[in-house]
């Protein structure tokens, strides 16, 4: 996660580059220096929020070829061109061919960095509109991200924009699959529109690597999300109170399972918890949330349609039945699976054992015990056997995973 330039300069004078570099870094500007131009396209992304000063006379593509194929990428990115070749019809030719300005070598100091740090705040205010009017226009499309009808939905749709643009920490918890993410960028997206959303996994990082995480977050960052945060061990749970406690820091979201809900405070040191723990979401399973199911199956099914090139199936009402007698221990990461599977007109693949309803009732413990063991073999099949991976599915740590699956009496997976 390496901090983002705001210029990009190009030129293939080394001598010119590396002064001008020094001469912009020493204004504060962040610069990232490029020897030609297809080097530079490669790697532009039209969200970016910088400016491109690029040298007109260059080997292989001129300015004028750069400025035209950035404009293919991104029109709205501010294009400063600077030749030591220059001259007024030059200079026009540039502006009419859409650059934001045209200087010329060897330029004076001040009115480069003027012009630059005028192109970077022009950019900037264009970015931060543009995502300001994006997210005022779905404001009241919240239910297409939150999707469903259910009072449970509901309320946490209500949360989300109540807590969305209030600068305090949020907790998130849930059981895999029931939305914690997404609950998470709903909580940026309809915040104040302003700067990145960016998100650190938490289950298999070292203390060393989530300190290099944090520090490398880019300055435009707006909103952390931490996922699993009650994966870290206790070194990197320390990093994590120090980073807290750090001024200006972006907004911090993070999310733990679902067992951990039930007494939070014994899965993170008790800094970190008063720390973490400002405002709390709750995100309910999808057995919690009725008839919710067959909307985001809805959702999925279209979403798999388009995404494959195929018709939409029908649903049958044994499907129906089905459906609602399932138990969904994988939420909706296991709904979506299933309706991929129907788009592409394989078996749907529910697993009988994790009915919500029986004809014939097990003992409680009986009962718990299926319902974990088919939950293990789930994550283990959507990570193709490997350990730490279902376990960073499931947010419980690899040791637990091991000390489960022999409980449940699955210590041969590959035979499951």
């Amino acid at each position: 996660m390496k901090q983002s330039s705001q210029v990009y300069l190009v030129d293939d004078d080394t001598d010119f580059r590396e002064a001008t570099c020094e001469l912009l870094e020493g204004a504060g500007l962040t610069v990232e220096p490029f020897c030609n131009g297809a080097e530079m396209l490669q790697k532009l992304d039209p969200e970016w929020s910088g400016v491109i000063l690029c040298d007109v006379r260059m080997a292989d593509m001129d300015g004028f070829g750069v400025l035209k194929a950035t404009q293919d990428i991104a029109s709205d990115i501010p294009f400063v061109m600077i030749t030591g070749h220059g001259d007024v019809r030059m200079a026009i030719s540039s502006i009419k061919a859409g650059a934001y300005d045209f200087i010329e070598k060897p330029p004076q100091p001040d009115m480069l960095i003027s012009t630059i740090s005028r192109a970077v705040g022009a950019r900037k205010l264009l970015v931060e509109n543009k995502r300001l009017r994006r997210r005022t226009q779905n404001k009241s499309g919240l239910s297409a991200t939150l999707v469903g009808q259910s009072q449970a939905i509901r309320e946490i749709r209500a949360q989300v924009l109540r807590l969305a643009t209030l600068p305090m920490t949020v907790c998130i918890f849930g059981e895999p699959g029931s939305g914690k993410s997404v609950a998470a960028r709903a909580l940026h997206d309809y915040g104040e529109g302003k700067g990145e959303f960016e998100m650190i996994g938490c289950a298999a990082t070292s203390p060393e690597g989530f300190r290099s995480d944090l520090a490398a977050i880019a300055p435009e960052t707006a909103t952390l999300y931490l996922r699993a945060v009650d994966r870290l061990d206790p070194k990197a749970q320390a990093i994590l109170v120090e980073y807290l406690k750090t001024p200006g820091i972006p907004r911090v979201i993070v999310s733990m399972s679902a067992e951990a809900a039930k007494a939070p405070e014994e899965n993170l040191a008790d800094d970190l918890y008063f720390l973490a723990n400002v405002a709390r979401l709750d995100m309910p399973a999808i057995r919690e949330r009725g008839r919710d199911v067959f909307f985001l199956l809805e959702v999925f099914l279209r979403s798999a349609s388009q995404r494959f090139s195929q018709r939409l199936p029908r649903v049958t009402k044994d499907m129906i039945r089905q459906f609602e007698r399932h138990a969904w221990p994988g939420n909706a990461r296991e709904l979506q699976n299933v309706a991929e599977r129907m788009v592409m007109g394989l078996p749907i693949g529910l697993d009988p054992r994790t009915r919500q309803r029986s004809d014939a009732l097990l003992p409680y413990e009986e009962a718990m015990r299926q319902f974990e063991r088919t939950l293990l073999s789930q994550s283990l099949r959507e990570s193709g056997g490997r350990k730490g991976e279902a376990a960073e599915l499931l947010s419980i740590p690899r040791k637990r995973l091991y000390l489960r699956m022999k409980a449940v009496g699955l210590s041969d997976v590959s035979q499951e």
